[in-house]
């Protein structure tokens, strides 16, 4: 796994741990708010990206479920193998 996506999953693991110890807090409120954002911009990222995750090696939903959670670090992964 690259150092990206590591370091992606530390962050949501940091902003989940957040939202759940500060439930009701301000801080709690924006990590839950900058977990949704990260979700929906990695969505529209699924849809501009499917024709690249559709090229690429390996099954179609795993790439799309990669894109989800890494977006731009999982596309540099699949532009290097074509």
């Amino acid at each position: 796994m690259s150092a990206g996506k590591t370091g992606c999953l530390v962050v949501y693991v940091v902003l989940a741990l957040l939202a759940l110890s500060e439930a009701g807090t301000t801080v709690g409120t924006l990590a839950i708010w900058a977990l949704l954002v990260v979700a929906v911009v990695h969505s529209i990222e699924m849809v501009i990206f499917l024709p690249l995750c559709r090229q690429s090696s390996g099954s179609l939903p795993a790439n799309l479920l990669q894109v989800f959670l890494f977006g731009y670090f999982h596309m540099i992964e699949m532009k290097a193998q074509s």
